[in-house]
């Protein structure tokens, strides 16, 4: 007998390549969805790192920035030193201009024909009201006071006559500078050599 094969060959052929190919696509695809399926998880673990990395830092900088304003603190209160110091500098340094302004004030004033009333010193300027027998004494006391180390600009306010114990004396009011530097000191000599 013979037998005769009526399925068509062709026909299988195609649905098994059909079959072959699908599968294909289908792990094509699968294998796709897997590759997307591990990159997100590879991404959700990065993400997972950042953010634990992202808190130590902002850990890390809360701590600093606690030790930032301290040092903004400590840096404040060293201004606020160096200006305190600076101003006791400027004081000791104005009062020993003082004393010498005054010595000189009250070592250039003759006893015997001028008399001060009133003295009057200011940051910058020093007056000087008093009474004198004649306008020479004052005139002299001028020319001491500006050869003054601590004295510049000495000038006549005014000078008016004035009645005082049955005496006509002249009135004055004398302006100056000060001048803060004071005289110029020499250099200091070397030391010797023993």
């Amino acid at each position: 007998m013979i037998q005769i094969n009526l399925l068509p060959v062709r026909e299988i052929r195609r649905r098994n390549k059909a079959k072959k190919e699908l599968m294909l696509a289908i792990l094509t695809v699968g294998l796709f969805i897997a590759a997307l399926a591990f990159v997100g998880i590879v991404q959700v673990i990065q993400t997972r790192g950042l953010r634990a990395e992202l808190e130590v830092v902002q850990e890390e900088k809360e701590k600093y920035n606690d030790e930032l304003n301290k040092i903004k603190q400590l840096e404040q209160q060293q201004a606020l030193l160096e200006t305190r110091i600076a101003i006791i500098k400027e004081l000791k340094k104005n009062a020993g201009v003082a004393v010498h302004v005054m010595d000189d004030v009250a070592s250039h004033t003759p006893p015997d024909r001028m008399w001060l009333t009133q003295l009057s010193q200011s940051s910058s300027g020093l007056e000087v009201t008093g009474m004198s027998q004649d306008n020479q004494t004052i005139a002299r006391y001028m020319d001491e006071l500006e050869n003054s180390p601590y004295l510049s600009n000495v000038t006549l306010g005014k000078s008016d006559m004035k009645k005082y114990a049955d005496r006509d004396l002249k009135e004055f009011t004398l302006r100056s500078s000060i001048d803060r530097l004071g005289p110029t000191q020499p250099a200091a000599a070397p030391a010797k050599a023993q």
